[in-house]
């Protein structure tokens, strides 16, 4: 497990966030080079899977919505949590394990607007990480 002050989490990063979007190909290309760039500065990227309901019309757990976007692929030393919405932390052991790797800032990448991107934001500021939030539209 490596040390970095910086740490990179992807909040929308699953297919039922940007599977038929208008601009999924290009906000997904976007983000992926934004990944590439933050590995390539030693960060840790973390990815967050968020748990469905099996009601009808939903994304469920392990069903194909739930899966990472294909342009999206958590690597060897990356984090890759589950929780429930619409905090990453609530639930999950996402603080511990950015505690243990002893991440100070947390750039988040999410969907602009997100109740998600908003809890967790708010959430990892209260456990002490300074929090800067990317907001990457096509």
């Amino acid at each position: 497990m490596s040390l970095t002050p910086n740490a990179l989490l992807l909040l929308n990063a699953q297919r039922h966030d940007l599977d038929d979007r208008p601009d999924e190909r290009q906000l997904a290309r976007d983000w992926a080079h934004l990944v590439d760039e933050a590995r390539a500065q030693g960060w840790l990227i973390a990815y967050v899977q968020w748990d469905g309901a099996e009601e009808e019309g939903t994304w469920a757990t392990f069903s194909k919505a739930w899966t990472l976007h294909p342009d999206f692929r958590a690597e060897q030393g990356d984090v890759l949590v589950r929780a429930s919405l619409p905090d990453a932390f609530t639930g999950s052991d996402l603080g511990a394990q950015l505690h243990a790797r002893a991440v100070q800032t947390l750039h988040l990448l999410a969907l602009p607007g997100t109740p998600e991107q908003t809890a967790t934001a708010a959430s990892a500021a209260e456990q002490g990480f300074t929090v800067l939030t990317l907001e990457l539209s096509a």
